[in-house]
């Protein structure tokens, strides 16, 4: 009992540390996870050793995951400079025509479509550029753009193989599985995406004519054309439809649509071309290399609490605190989902790893609905969690800081956490 409090007095301290910024989340989660270790009494070698188990063998155990996003990110790169996102982009805005409502639902309905398989503040930086101007001209608010443009981001980033690809490793899911809760969350995120559209729109009012702000000198963009160019800006439908019906690994599919946009976007002089992937590759690592790095810290601590001394240690105070029942677990979650943010101990992507595999080792709850409850929560982190780079990002283009850009929208987010949380704990129960 006593080697389980005080791996929650560290859990509680860490996340604390990290959610007041005081310690990067990247150092925090292989501190945390030596020392859950040493306090559940774990050798240093051998089978369960501190150095083999928790270190060497957490930092590689989720590579499936940072793999995938690796090479996601190097596809982001592909589409944006062979010009296949910005052909997306502005023929979405070219439909609308002069109806900024449709323009702008086009728009956010793009940027969905694209962030099922971009991944990383650089794509979100590509397409935001591009996008958030264009609401904008609409008759958005800087900020209601902003916002509005992080929930289509976080609407594709649900559906993302890369993404579903960590929850499936931590959770110990298979991708048919996790597919439904992905697609409630995705709904979610549209539904809300929509509400707040039609609102911002009704309190500003809709203009009828417009244009989106041109600079005089700005340099011609890249863009493809004619069939070749249609393929190629199928290239997320292509990875998404082999993940989620053929149930393909997400590396695999993120390989084909690497493939599959460079066949259909090459021109010029081969070695160019080439130079050109390669420059792509090294930029889309850079990109992906933060995501890559949580991992290893996450796969440490998965592995400290997962090892059966560690699991032994903790048990009799887990099993006293963890509820007993769905009912209780769903409210628990759902009144407690502002954990979330800050990389908080219900972030499954942070310290909400921990927290699950902890909760799994009770053995009340199977590691399916799990995953599936902790993904939901994670969906609010896509969108607004102020410490998140894509939302720093858009955050600082419109000239705010996170905090105020997203405030507006935080208890909208609760709300939809809530009720997507319950249609997932149906969905899995």
């Amino acid at each position: 009992m006593f080697a389980g409090i005080l791996i929650c007095i560290v859990f509680v301290l860490f996340a604390a540390l990290m959610m007041t910024k005081k310690l990067p989340t990247l150092f925090a989660l292989p501190i945390m996870a030596v020392l859950f270790a040493i306090i559940a009494r774990l050798p240093l070698t051998g089978d369960e050793g501190i150095v083999n188990y928790v270190i060497a063998g957490g930092a590689t155990s989720l590579a499936g995951s940072y793999v995938a996003i690796l090479i996601s990110c190097w596809l982001s790169q592909i589409l944006y400079r062979t010009g296949v996102t910005n052909t997306i982009v502005k023929k979405a805005a070219e439909l609308g025509g002069d109806k900024p409502f449709v323009v702008a639902v086009l728009m956010l309905a793009v940027s969905t479509f694209l962030f099922t398989v971009l991944l990383g503040t650089g794509a979100a930086a590509m397409v935001g550029s591009v996008v958030i101007p264009i609401l904008v001209a609409t008759g958005i608010p800087a900020a209601s753009a902003a916002t509005l443009f992080l929930t289509s981001l976080g609407a594709g980033y649900c559906l993302n193989p890369a993404n579903m690809a960590s929850t499936l490793n931590i959770a110990g899911m298979t991708q048919e599985e996790l597919t439904p809760c992905a697609i409630v969350l995705a709904a979610g995120c549209c539904v809300f995406m929509l509400l707040h559209l039609i609102v911002v729109f009704k309190k500003n009012g809709m203009k009828f004519a417009f244009s989106a702000p041109v600079e005089a000198d700005a340099p011609a963009e890249k863009s493809v054309k004619g069939l070749r160019g249609f393929l190629a800006c199928m290239t997320p439908l292509v990875v998404v439809l082999l993940t989620l019906i053929l149930k393909w690994d997400a590396i695999v599919t993120f390989l084909i649509g690497v493939v599959w946009a460079a066949v259909f976007t090459y021109k010029g002089k081969w070695s160019q071309f080439i130079s050109m992937l390669v420059s792509c590759f090294n930029d889309g690592f850079k990109d992906g290399a933060p995501a890559a790095g949580l991992m290893f810290g996450i796969g440490m601590v998965l592995k400290a609490v997962s090892a059966p001394t560690t699991q032994a240690a903790i048990m009799p105070f887990m099993s006293a605190i963890t509820p007993k029942s769905v009912t209780a677990l769903v409210i628990m979650v759902c009144v407690l989902a502002p954990l979330a943010l800050y990389r908080g101990p219900l972030q499954i992507f942070g310290l909400g790893a921990g927290l699950l595999a902890c909760i799994m080792g009770v053995g009340t709850f199977s590691g399916v609905f799990l995953g599936a409850i902790f993904y939901a929560t994670s969906r609010w982190t896509f969108c607004a969690c102020p410490t998140a780079t894509q939302v720093v990002w858009a955050s600082n283009y419109v000239g705010l800081d996170p905090a105020t850009c997203t405030r507006k929208v935080q208890l909208p987010n609760w709300i939809v956490t809530i009720v997507t949380i319950i249609i997932v704990a149906i969905l899995y129960t």
